[in-house]
């Protein structure tokens, strides 16, 4: 079998396997287990302790960004600052230290609860702990994935600079431009731009393809949200259809490697926006709202990273500050995967 067409079906698995913890589960935000699964799945599991160094970085993330806010609760001008040095700073630590999946669970942990929590500060444990639980499902579905549908063989990592100054700024920047335009949505854009940002690292030329991926990836969604409601919103037939989607974004990011950072893009957005069908009385609004929320931040990561680079580069400083994570090229995820991309 090729290996792009064991790519789509190991995430088409994955997803699937996924879908069905958080599905029945009622998981508060399950977006956040679909795209987890969508990023790691290009990342193998190689041993025991790789498996268990993912899975206590989704714990320090979620309980790192409950304990930003438990330490300043209601002050903005201390929070901020705090989510700004650990969402760049711990990242790239997470990512020197372990493996770029661990990187990617810590991020999305820490972006989710602050997020979450920033706005409705009662929901800080309860949904803390469900993010955790979201973040864990997929980090324990996707190995169980890979290992039906094996790498061909173990990847060679080769450079992909981590910002940590675009990550942070991605945040902070996310956080005030969903509290200005998407206070429904905080967690959905926050999240989206500190992916975005871990996912673009120092490669300036990658801004493009991942944008327009991204905007495809949102019409395909939106596509795929009336369709499924138009079926009735039958779940199995929703999940088997998620699955064979998302299979075949990642089908055509192994076929063709050239545009495989769109590809993936477009798959981590598909992976956020069909999470959620619309509700009978409010129509495709809460969809069309998500999908403000995901373009926001696409944006917003995209030009955190943008600016921070221009301005280490007119510095003279180098790009990557703290951290390497596997780069377009490489067996292996968003926002890059073809052979270790990121997103």
């Amino acid at each position: 079998m090729s290996e792009p067409k064991r790519g789509a079906l190991r995430l088409g698995f994955a997803v699937f396997l996924t879908a069905l913890v958080v599905g029945p589960l009622h998981v508060p935000q399950p977006f956040l287990a679909l795209l987890a699964t969508q990023l790691l799945i290009g990342i193998p599991c190689h041993s025991a302790g790789v498996f268990f160094s993912r899975l206590a970085s989704a714990v320090a993330g979620s309980l790192g960004g409950l304990a930003i806010l438990t330490f300043a609760p209601n002050s903005p001008w201390l929070s901020i600052p705090l989510f700004f040095a650990t969402a760049g700073w711990g990242t790239a630590f997470v990512a020197r230290r372990r493996d770029p999946a661990s990187a990617i669970l810590f991020a999305i942990g820490i972006a989710s609860m602050v997020a979450e929590s920033f706005v409705y500060p009662e929901r800080d444990l309860p949904f803390g702990l469900a993010h955790m639980a979201a973040l864990l499902t997929a980090a324990v579905c996707t190995p169980i994935a890979g290992w039906f549908f094996p790498f061909p063989e173990k990847p060679k990592s080769s450079p992909h600079e981590l910002s940590a100054p675009a990550i942070g700024t991605a945040a902070v920047a996310s956080l005030v431009c969903a509290s200005a335009i998407l206070p429904t949505e905080f967690t959905v854009t926050v999240v989206a731009a500190v992916t975005t940002a871990l996912s673009l690292g120092g490669g300036l030329g990658l801004i493009g393809p991942k944008f327009l991926g991204g905007l495809l990836g949102s019409a395909a969604a939106v596509v795929f949200v009336i369709a499924a409601s138009s079926m009735g919103n039958d779940m199995a037939t929703y999940l088997l259809s998620l699955a064979v989607c998302l299979g075949l974004i990642e089908w055509g990011a192994g076929r063709f490697p050239a545009h495989a950072p769109a590809f993936r893009q477009a798959g981590a957005i598909f992976a956020v926006m069909g999470t959620i069908l619309p509700e009978p009385e409010r129509h495709m609004w809460g969809s069309l709202e998500r999908m403000c929320a995901v373009i926001a931040g696409l944006a917003t990561g995209c030009a955190a990273a943008w600016f921070t680079q221009l301005r280490l580069r007119s510095a003279d400083v180098p790009v990557g500050t703290t951290g390497r994570l596997p780069a377009d090229g490489d067996v292996g995820v968003p926002l890059g995967k073809r052979r270790g991309e990121w997103i």
